[in-house]
């Protein structure tokens, strides 16, 4: 039997003496026992830290540095959780639902294919205290969430909203982690983190509530929203850049970062496509007509450049819809998987009917065991 994965929690810590305390409970209180619990202290001036050595916790690991952002110290807890297997991030004011290391991990277990999960959230104030579902932020969170019940991929749901919302709601493979350190960003090095991830396929979200998301007045996305759009934009500008060197090998890649692209234009967060085109422009008008050449000819190669555009709008009724073009590519990729599922339950049906119960069933003359076989008329 092979042997339990070892499971660490990296909290960075600045300033959060009032809900540490709660942070490191919701650890401690885990139905699946966590092997380290890796504090970073970013810098606090107040008694945070007195506060964690006052646990007396074997298995808390404290380290300190001058304050250099949330992803440095997160960068500096994961390094430090040698020996671990996976990596479960919260923030010092926030706090993990008792089964949360249990059903992530057993997720991680199962599902090699994903080195990330994340989780639905609740909401609670400075006392922690549920949030009312009046309250504006509350309706944000719950739009946000909506996607989730879109027929839209993954990476197309991040687009429209980043509903993952904290890096607390992060749990995956240290080893991914280590190869993807989060970035420099202030307010969104968690939405590029995900994108990244889910643009390769190695993200999951479940739909248990696991952790609790502390709004209160020192959150650090409570900022004026000219500093957090012009994040975002430098956000998507670096995703392409980092992304640039993969783009020709990968179709895959190619086609997901177009479906995030067209998501993304019509979101409810703070990306701001009209001054995205704008600064896309000013960077373009940098690049001599021949360079442009080049790189025109380079994409020219790509299979799907020989595809007359948009040919599957003509199997669209007409209509209103906020993803038309995405939704007419989609229906050739349901066509086929149709074709695929049709065979699939063929087979399946074939097996039923010479089934052990299938048999038994006609013998004792239940019609339903006649017809269960039958494909619908």
């Amino acid at each position: 039997m092979e042997p339990m994965k070892q499971v660490a929690v990296v909290i960075p810590l600045y300033n959060h003496a009032a809900y540490i305390g709660d942070a490191v409970r919701s650890v401690l209180g885990q139905t699946r026992a966590v092997d380290k619990i890796v504090i970073v202290d970013d810098g606090s001036t107040d008694d945070s830290m007195e506060i964690v050595r006052a646990f007396g916790e074997p298995r808390i690991e404290l380290y300190t540095q001058p304050n250099a952002g949330a992803h440095a110290a997160l960068n500096r807890g994961i390094e430090k959780a040698v020996g671990c297997d996976y990596v479960a991030i919260l923030n010092s004011d926030d706090v993990f639902a008792p089964e949360r290391i249990s059903k992530c991990a057993a997720f991680l277990d199962e599902t090699p294919s994903i080195d990330v999960v994340a989780t639905r959230l609740r909401l609670i104030d400075s006392n922690g205290s549920e949030i009312a579902f009046s309250d504006p932020r509350a309706k944000w969170f719950a739009s946000a969430w909506s996607v989730r019940r879109s027929q839209l991929e993954l990476v197309e749901q991040l687009g429209i909203a980043n509903f993952i919302s904290s890096t607390s709601n992060l749990t995956g493979r240290r080893a991914y982690f280590l190869d993807h350190p989060f970035r420099h960003y202030r307010y969104a090095h968690d939405y590029f983190f995900v994108l990244d991830c889910a643009l390769h396929n190695r993200l999951a979200v479940l739909d248990d509530e696991l952790f609790s998301y502390r709004v209160h007045s020192k959150n650090t996305i409570s900022v004026e929203p000219q500093k957090l759009v012009r994040e975002l934009l430098e956000l998507n500008v670096d995703l392409l850049a980092v992304l640039a060197p993969e783009l020709t090998g990968s179709p895959n890649l190619r086609r997901a970062l177009g479906a995030y692209h067209r998501a993304a234009w019509g979101n409810v967060s703070s990306f701001r496509a009209d001054v995205f085109v704008s600064l896309i422009a000013y960077a373009l008008g940098e690049c001599s007509r021949d360079q442009m050449q080049v790189h025109l000819d380079a994409v020219m190669e790509f299979p799907e450049a020989s595809e007359f555009p948009n040919k599957a709008l003509i199997n669209l009724e007409p209509g209103e819809t906020q993803l038309r073009t995405r939704l007419a590519e989609k229906y050739s990729r349901l066509q086929r998987e149709l074709t695929q599922t049709k065979a699939e339950l063929s087979t399946l049906r074939r097996a039923w009917r010479e089934s052990t119960w299938s048999r038994l069933g006609r013998k004792l003359g239940i019609k339903s065991a006649r017809k269960i076989g039958r494909a619908p008329s």
